[in-house]
């Protein structure tokens, strides 16, 4: 009798124990299932929000926000929706069409099978820096590193003379340049870009330019294997991208009082990007968000280092005497 009592006298002392873990056990439960609907809320909620706000963006027939209204779209491109503004470079886009065979990038989209749904974007901005400045800097296509988004490697190749139009009013100048970009995204290979590029400068009568264009399109597959081309080989670890067809023009500004130029020398700054990374692994909704920020994290280093070779003491004192730049020589 007196084993039978102490037993069930630890039974009951135990008891309480125990319920008392099952009670946090039940309240942990709830707990995981209250954070978990929340965080489903959250999500819901923002993909929502994304989607309602990328409907707006592009149906100009629905005016939540005022339109971005400066100098720097005044003359676009109707086709361009204005994105986003990042200071004093506003950031565009349009879509890539892939049925209309008159639309831009037609023959390149033809050529190289681009996936639906991709968007070129484009940066712009009017800046306090001489054309010559941006210029400078820009054809220096190995020191494009010091300034490009992500941008590892930067090569040029077959750079012809600079020679003038048959009615001698451009210089024109064309290479092969090839360009290796870092890809934050772990698992994603480096990728690697062979480009025509084609400089076109507009001469004024003095000797200096009102206008620089360079453009860049991809070699098609034919283009590659041709052993006249001597392009480079894919370089190791890397996929190669498709450049669709993308333009840096650089516009000297007039003063619109007397006509003349202006004597604080301003630039106007276009950066259009259409690129196919190749990823057939993420969704363009994915490349679309992670390819915008480069038109105009890129034009904004461009700024940065061009500011640096205009004020900076030494060989490299940029003048208002564009004339120096060319030809253009490496």
């Amino acid at each position: 009798i007196s084993k039978l009592q102490i037993t069930n006298h630890q039974t009951m002392a135990n008891t309480p124990e125990k319920e008392s873990h099952h009670h946090y056990f039940l309240h942990d439960i709830s707990l995981l299932k209250s954070l978990t609907v929340t965080w489903l809320a959250i999500l819901l909620s923002g993909t929502l929000l994304h989607q309602g706000l990328r409907y707006f963006h592009d149906h100009d027939h629905i005016q939540i926000r005022p339109r971005f209204s400066t100098s720097s779209t005044s003359h676009s491109d109707p086709s361009w929706k204005h994105l986003e503004s990042h200071g004093d470079v506003e950031l565009l886009r349009r879509l890539i069409d892939l049925e209309d065979e008159n639309a831009e990038y037609a023959s390149m989209v033809r050529t190289f099978d681009t996936v639906k749904g991709l968007y070129a974007h484009r940066a712009v901005a009017t800046v306090d820096i001489p054309i010559e400045s941006l210029v400078h800097v820009f054809r220096d296509t190995p020191g494009s590193v010091e300034w490009a988004k992500d941008l590892k490697e930067a090569e040029e190749y077959h750079k012809s003379g600079v020679h003038h139009d048959k009615k001698n009013k451009r210089q024109l100048q064309s290479s092969i340049v090839r360009q290796r970009y870092n890809v934050p995204i772990p698992g994603i290979s480096d990728r690697e870009f062979l480009m025509h590029k084609k400089m076109t400068a507009i001469e004024n009568r003095d000797g200096t330019h009102s206008k620089v264009t360079y453009e860049f399109t991809s070699l098609t597959p034919e283009e590659e294997l041709d052993p006249t081309s001597q392009a480079p080989a894919l370089c190791t670890g890397c996929t190669r991208g498709i450049n669709l067809g993308s333009k840096w023009i650089f516009t000297a500004l007039v003063d619109e009082d007397d006509g003349s130029r202006s004597t604080t020398t301003t630039t106007r700054i276009e950066a259009e990007v259409a690129v196919d990374p190749k990823t057939p692994n993420l969704s363009t909704f994915f490349i679309n968000n992670f390819q915008k920020s480069w038109p105009h994290v890129s034009v904004h280093g461009l700024m940065k280092v061009a500011r640096h070779h205009l004020h900076r003491d030494g060989d490299v004192q940029v003048t208002n005497s564009f004339f120096r730049l060319f030809p253009l020589k490496i």
